[in-house]
């Protein structure tokens, strides 16, 4: 978008009905992704891995808020919501936005509030199978705060597009639109978002969208909120008063390739890169890091099975042509693409053999001498035990030697150079990261 389509794109807005204002010409800028989780389809079938997969309660005419951290920072907002993997159209009867308060986790600040509408409409209808931007919105926004979105959907319905998260909560009101209340009377919680996928902000042309496309690893499993590693870059990249937001596109359980069967959750990574990726506006930068599943999964599978084991060869040749696939597709996209090696799982239970540690050293050859990326995180350096380099260091172990605890997921976030994204490393020091 040029400056002057800018300006005339912010004088058209303007025009439209939003929180009860209208929106006026703001400076050219153009919008960016300030935040981002990525949907998988619900109910997440059963398989011979995953037994018994993550539920996501039903809605009766009821209430959901839904809380973020946005990452970039100007003066109109917009919410994303996707339905891709419902069959029915889901209808909003009222939908609002707020800062959220520090008095209690379902709290919002009702002086910040503002309705949400849909060409110009405050009820509207999500559709099946589909996804919509809503009309601007004229609100404030500040890169590291909470916002909280109110959803009242006055029908009963099982949220088909969600993206689970066992460390953030949704608040389920009682019956009825309290999409205004400053708080919910008799809240229930869940874990993650209901068709909320995406906040973006018009920012300044200086501010960049980074998406981070991953699995449970970059989804923060086993961290506490805001400490995922995103979260931590993101932190840094605030510190060092650098223009970029953070997205997370990380699915637990998620798969590269799924080469040998789909048994984690979502659809693999190369099959989403489209919209979990590519859709996100101001987009500038991708850090892939991803195969581990591919590799542990089919193993838990097979050993569940009783069948033989999967090959190092078999297990690492499709999870290195998704990821050349991924990289050249981003690469002509016109975008930065950076990739990561696997982390040491050695002592992981049931997904750890030597043919899979040989897979892991396979993918990450090749991910450091022949993958077509701009440049290369080396995550497997810097967390694996120097006497074990099969293993991840103990201090930076959560205890299931897979996934990194707060430490581990912080030297994760340090290793990152912050040039890669045209940033200052200097200026990003952080001696106490924030708490979500």
């Amino acid at each position: 978008m040029s400056r002057y389509v800018g300006v005339l794109f912010l004088l058209i807005v303007g025009l439209l009905p939003h929180g009860g204002a209208a929106v006026r010409a703001a400076e050219p800028g153009h919008w960016v992704g300030a935040w981002s989780a990525a949907a998988l389809r619900a109910p997440i079938e059963p398989n011979i891995q995953l037994r018994r997969p993550p539920g996501n309660p039903p809605l009766h005419v009821q209430t959901v808020r839904e809380f973020v951290r946005i990452d970039a920072s100007g003066n109109l907002l917009r919410i994303h919501l996707d339905n891709r993997y419902g069959k029915q159209a889901v209808h909003f009867g009222h939908v609002t936005i707020a800062r959220a308060s520090t008095s209690g986790n379902d709290a919002i600040d009702p002086s910040s509030l503002s309705v949400v509408t849909y060409r110009g409409k405050l009820q509207f209808v999500l559709p099946p199978g589909g996804a919509i931007d809503s009309d601007p919105i004229r609100m404030k926004a500040v890169s590291g705060e909470r916002l909280a979105i109110s959803l009242y959907v006055p029908e009963n319905v099982e949220p088909a597009s969600w993206h689970t998260d066992t460390r953030y909560q949704q608040s389920l009101s009682a019956p009825g639109d309290h999409s205004e209340d400053p708080r919910f009377a008799d809240a229930q919680s869940a874990p993650g978002y209901d068709w909320l996928t995406r906040i973006d902000v018009f920012a300044g042309r200086q501010t960049q969208a980074i998406v981070l496309l991953g699995d449970s690893i970059t989804n923060g499993y086993h961290a506490l909120p805001g400490h995922s590693y995103p979260e931590q870059l993101a932190e840094r990249l605030r510190h060092a008063d650098c223009a970029r937001s953070v997205l997370s596109a990380g699915i637990d359980g998620n798969q590269v390739a799924a080469g040998l069967g789909n048994f984690g959750q979502g659809d693999s990574m190369r099959d989403r890169l489209s919209y979990d990726v590519l859709d996100v506006p101001g987009l500038r930068y991708v850090f892939v890091f991803g195969g581990i599943n591919d590799i542990g999964e089919p193993t838990l599978a097979a050993r569940n099975a009783n069948k033989p084991l999967p090959d190092a060869k078999v297990m690492a040749e499709p999870v290195i042509a998704a990821l050349q696939a991924i990289a050249a597709r981003l690469k002509a996209s016109g975008v930065r693409v950076y990739g990561a090696t696997l982390l040491p799982f050695e002592g992981t239970q049931g997904a750890y053999t030597p043919q899979g540690e040989a897979a892991r050293q396979m993918i990450n050859a090749w991910i450091r001498h022949e993958a077509p990326y701009d440049a290369v995180i080396d995550f497997d350096a810097v967390m694996r035990d120097g006497m074990q380099p099969a293993r991840m260091q103990a201090r930076y172990d959560s205890g299931d030697h897979i996934h990194p605890n707060d430490t581990g997921y912080r030297a994760m976030a340090d290793a990152v150079p912050l040039a890669l994204v045209g940033c200052d490393d200097a200026a990003a020091h952080i001696d106490n990261p924030r708490n979500q």
